[in-house]
């Protein structure tokens, strides 16, 4: 298939992530991909693979606009457009409104738009995105696709380096228990939870470091984290990690004890993905794709959101008992391998890319 990507994310967010990595994996089996992104896009440490035309648009829905992308579609042959995020998500709905391109639109967070019934299919997280797209944004049920969030092994095939080098880099004591979270310095990411959780677990005899690794956030929303954590006396036992490569992602996760997801509001974050393909348990707030991720008990602790009582109970849970956090961080990787692989879920999305095409060249 020729595959047109539009987005219209221009920060290394999940959402941005997922973009990058599917367009790897279907340029990898024969497709040929066009990207659409915004002046002054920053991938953080990723890339485009090779090969991949990149064209820059404002993405605004104007007649000039719409005009230039549908004569790229025409003369570039495009048989289908995938579209991610909202200002791409309506911009590619007119497209197939006054174009016919067929689209395919993916669903990264929740939001009543009216945009979203003229797709030919639009892909869903979860269950709660299937009802949330059904009830609110009246799409119908037969264009509705169930394609969870994953990410891909050979992502994290890189050179092992020894636990304790990469902890040595980072300043982290060989045997102090660690856990790991990944995502922008932003309110909804629940980093503040994790502070409250802490004195809990220091009280409980543990010396614990909870590692904030991002690309970048709110630097109010840092300040007040770090306020909270003086306040409470457990400032040594937070540190703040910027600009973390992907290479260095792959290495913090397997020096790591834990992995701690705090959102408030989350569709599926792909690092809690990775977190269990590196065999690491996880304790997380129950929001968005997190009941599909972690099964209870088995490969992590789910708690309920703003909750750092409860999710100081579930850290202790799981790191008191050695054996079996390592048997949760088996289960989440065999977890990882069933369902949220590339391997299983790149041939729904592009079952669901040919049914767009079939449907729309049916209608004309």
């Amino acid at each position: 298939m020729k595959i047109l990507q539009i987005m219209s994310g221009k920060d290394p967010n999940g959402a941005v992530r997922y973009v990058v990595l599917l367009t790897h994996l279907l340029a990898a089996r024969g497709h040929e991909i066009v990207v659409v992104q915004r002046p002054g896009t920053d991938l953080g440490p990723m890339n485009w693979p090779d090969g991949v035309e990149v064209v820059e648009s404002t993405l605004q829905r104007n007649a000039t606009e719409l005009r230039r992308i549908a004569a790229i579609c025409r003369d570039r042959s495009i048989d289908v457009m995938h579209t991610h995020m909202s200002r791409a998500n309506a911009f590619g709905a007119l497209m197939r409104i006054f174009f016919r391109v067929p689209c395919v639109a993916t669903a990264h967070k929740l939001n009543v738009q009216l945009h979203w019934p003229f797709n030919d299919r639009v892909l869903c997280h979860n269950d709660e995105s299937m009802r949330f797209e059904r009830r609110w944004n009246l799409v119908a049920k037969r264009k509705l696709c169930k394609v969870p969030p994953f990410v891909d092994d050979r992502e994290m095939e890189i050179p092992a380096e020894p636990i304790e080098t990469t902890r040595a880099r980072f300043d982290i004591a060989p045997n102090r228990l660690t856990f790991i979270t990944f995502g922008n310095f932003i309110p909804r990411k629940g980093l503040i939870d994790i502070v409250e959780a802490l004195p809990a677990i220091v009280q409980a005899g543990h010396n614990p470091l909870a590692l904030f690794c991002g690309w970048g956030g709110e630097g109010d929303y840092r300040k007040l984290i770090e306020a909270r954590g003086e306040a409470l006396g457990v400032r040594d036992h937070f540190r703040f990690v910027e600009r973390v490569s992907d290479t260095d992602r792959v290495h913090l996760m397997r020096a790591a004890n834990l992995y701690v997801q705090a959102s408030h509001v989350e569709t599926g974050p792909l690092v809690v993905l990775e977190a269990m393909a590196q065999g690491l348990p996880v304790v997380g707030s129950n929001c968005g794709s997190m009941e599909d991720f972690v099964a209870q008990s088995t490969t992590g602790e789910l708690v309920p959101v703003a909750a750092p009582n409860e999710m100081a109970a579930a850290i202790l849970r799981v790191v008191q008992d050695g054996a079996r956090r390592r048997a949760m961080g088996e289960a989440g990787r065999r977890r990882y391998e069933a369902e949220f692989s590339a391997a299983v879920n790149i041939p729904r999305i592009e079952a669901a890319l040919h049914a767009a095409i079939q449907e729309c060249r049916g209608h004309r």
